[in-house]
């Protein structure tokens, strides 16, 4: 029946587990990009011709719910939900993909795996969920039950789990096939490996001077529209949505104490020192319900590495309390209860053993005799062992142990248990010397916001979106009304309003709301937060030009495009040398290392691709310039070319390629090269709100 439980226990987690690590290769950052789709009726998410039933996604919901509760972790509903789909568009569009590519798994490849000689993964993978020996055993037992006397139902159960497992394999060779067709396709050639190789070796010293175009007056290069929409509709492609997006401005509350609210904790703390000191242990905090206390017993070893507990305890008396630490709103209490010399630790040899009293005794006086212990642990007759077992006898679970080896002496084989079969035997390897042991209650206390000071946050933020009803009075008047305004985009993809937790009520309003919207007060003491949120615009197809973000970034690469046409034209042929322009340009004349392959020049910036492909192609003591850069016009000359290095090696920059322009690049990017151009529909808000 052993069996049956670890089988009941552990197949939905085993194909959870398994089905995520058999995909982590192609989906990766797909599974938090946000990228979900949704249709009507009982789709709930759609890409392309691939659609998520809504039967599905809840059950699979409920699965990674249940395995986040398990693992103690807070959970964010709509945050999971939203990953959950993720994954499953993932999966879909991956099965799509291999589909189309004709990929299969032969009975061949998948018996030599499951029970053949490439069998060590699903091995392993047996002996850790059913503690049998191997995956043959498991698949003998589940299609053979007789020849283990196994009842039928148990037979099932167990044929249920290694289908499930086959099918989990059989997506990992899929997987494994997926990416050697994906890594031979984006692999280097010889000519390949030659050109980064040649790229990233010659590096060129050069001295420049620049004149950065912030040195100029922006008001004397004046942007209209129509030079923004020739540089938008240059590059249109790039502002390309996925789905509709929104712009929304929101206003976020922390709902923490007032100083009022400080002030009154750090009396409630002062008091609850009182109580301790003049009351036994802890019972001075039976009417202080927000005090949380914790006993426990410490040695000095313990002590000594926490500092602040050490100083506290050195001067503090049995029965007394005080102050420990005080982090933010958080305090920390101790009361040393106690204090006595005693063993800490032991260290213990332990054997199960089945068989009779006699039996195990005569073990025992084989053991006591000079018997090795791993020897004796061979014998068929013992069910366990362990060796040098360390256990704490401060533990509060501890009693168990103490009772076992009180007046026992050290290295002595001994039989604890009367009863005629089945027992232990135990030796005491070595026992800790006597140390100070400290019985100490640890209390923990947290400042919270008072119902008023709640009540007020909550009703000056009401007052504030009562009285701004338009997105546009939302967002001026916000630095008056004492509140700042963050902007973000949200699609129904989307599961939170920036990172705040429990906040996709605010995204389904947002969602359903119309442009120029102001919405009501969500949030609440558990959530932590008080949030407001305005509407600023929608977005179809693309991100259109009127988008502030955008507008601005088109604004100041066209007003940085004529101040680099000025200057240019100002100092082009006015010097023969860097000395000269410099002194046109008011700069210093600078020195900087530069080649093609890299992505920040220093002392001019992030990806100065022109000024990189002009350098490239420079020669020695030639004069180059003026040349836009990104913020800057530079005029620079080269000194000198290091062409040394390490030698070429084909394989060593075939793997760079791999990394940088390959295969392993792009696997960052395939979620979306999976996606493609296909539009993404997504009804999440008309199934949870």
């Amino acid at each position: 029946m052993a069996t049956l439980e670890k089988i009941r226990s552990k197949s939905v987690l085993l194909l959870i587990i398994v089905g995520a690590a058999l995909l982590a290769f192609v989906i990766g950052d797909f599974f938090t990009s946000g990228r979900t789709l949704f249709g009507t009726g009982t789709t709930i998410a759609e890409v392309g011709n691939q659609k998520v039933d809504v039967q599905e996604f809840q059950r699979r919901v409920q699965e990674a719910s249940e395995q986040a509760q398990q693992s103690g972790q807070r959970i964010d509903n709509a945050l999971l939900q939203q990953q959950v789909l993720d994954a499953i568009i993932a999966e879909k569009l991956f099965n799509q993909e291999v589909q189309n590519l004709g990929l299969t798994v032969t009975d061949a490849e998948l018996t030599e795996m499951m029970v053949g000689k490439n069998s060590a993964y699903v091995d392993r993978m047996v002996q850790q969920q059913l503690g049998l020996p191997d995956a043959a055993t498991a698949h003998d037992m589940a299609f053979n039950p007789t020849k283990y006397g196994m009842p039928q139902e148990q037979a099932m159960q167990l044929q249920q789990y290694w289908l499930q497992m086959e099918q989990s394999v059989e997506k990992m060779l899929l997987q494994q096939k997926f990416q050697n067709l994906f890594t031979g396709l984006l692999a280097a050639n010889d000519l390949d490996a030659k050109a980064l190789y040649d790229e990233n070796t010659p590096t060129a010293n050069i001295i420049y001077a620049k004149k950065d175009f912030s040195s100029l007056n922006d008001e004397e290069f004046p942007v209209d529209g129509s030079d923004i929409k020739k540089l938008y509709e240059s590059e249109k492609n790039r502002y390309a949505l996925t789905e509709p997006m929104r712009l929304v401005n929101y206003i976020s509350v922390n709902i923490i104490p007032s100083q009022a609210d400080i002030l009154a904790g750090q009396k409630k703390v002062e008091d609850a020192i009182l109580a301790l000191n003049n009351q036994p242990e802890t019972q001075g905090l039976s009417d202080m319900p927000e005090f949380v206390a914790e006993r426990q017993m410490l040695s000095q070893a313990d002590v000594d590495k926490q500092a602040r507990l050490k100083n506290a305890l050195d001067s503090l008396s049995v029965g007394n309390a005080t102050l420990v630490n005080k982090s933010g709103n958080d305090y920390t209490i101790a009361k040393l209860i106690g204090k006595s010399q005693q063993s800490d630790k032991v260290t213990l040899d332990f054997m199960a053993i089945q068989g009779t009293k006699a039996q195990i005794d005569s073990l025992a006086g084989l053991l006591n005799g000079g018997a090795s212990f791993d020897s004796i642990a061979a014998s068929p007759l013992v069910a366990q062992s362990q060796k040098d077992m360390e256990v704490s006898l401060l533990d509060a679970n501890a009693t168990a142990v103490k009772e076992l080896i009180a007046n026992r002496a050290e290295g002595v084989y001994f039989t604890p248990d009367t009863l005629a079969e089945n027992g232990r035997i135990v030796r005491i390897a070595k026992r800790n010397a006597p140390t100070t042991v400290y019985d100490i209650a640890t209390v923990s206390f947290t400042t919270e916001p008072s119902n008023a000071t709640v009540n007020e946050l909550e009703s000056k933020l009401q007052d504030y979106v009562s009285t701004h009803k338009t997105a546009r009075e939302f967002a001026d008047s916000a630095q008056a009304g004492g509140y700042t305004v963050f902007p973000f985009y949200i699609s129904a993809s989307s599961p939170s309003m920036g990172n705040i937790s429990d906040s996709h009520s605010a995204v389904a309003w947002a969602m359903d709301a119309d442009k120029g919207d102001v919405s009501q007060i969500f949030g609440d003491l558990q959530s932590g937060t008080f949030l407001a949120v305005a509407l600023e615009d929608i977005y179809d197809d693309y991100t259109p030009t009127r988008d502030p973000q955008l507008n601005d970034a088109l604004a100041r690469r066209v007003r940085n495009d004529k101040k680099a046409a000025k200057l240019i034209a100002d100092y082009a042929g006015k010097a023969n040398d860097i000395a000269g322009y410099a002194k046109l340009m008011g700069a210093e004349v600078d020195t900087t290392t530069v080649n093609f392959g890299q992505q920040f020049v220093p002392g001019i910036g992030m990806g100065e691709s022109e000024l990189q492909g002009r350098v490239a192609i420079a020669k020695a003591g030639e004069l180059v310039g003026p040349v836009k850069g990104n913020n800057a016009v530079i005029v620079l000359q080269v000194t000198g070319i290091d062409n040394e290095g390490r030698p070429f090696d084909v394989n060593e920059n075939a793997v760079r390629y791999m990394q940088q322009r390959g295969a392993a690049r792009m696997g960052g990017n395939l979620p979306a090269i999976l996606i493609g151009n296909k539009k993404v529909k997504n009804n999440m808000n008309t199934f949870y709100k």
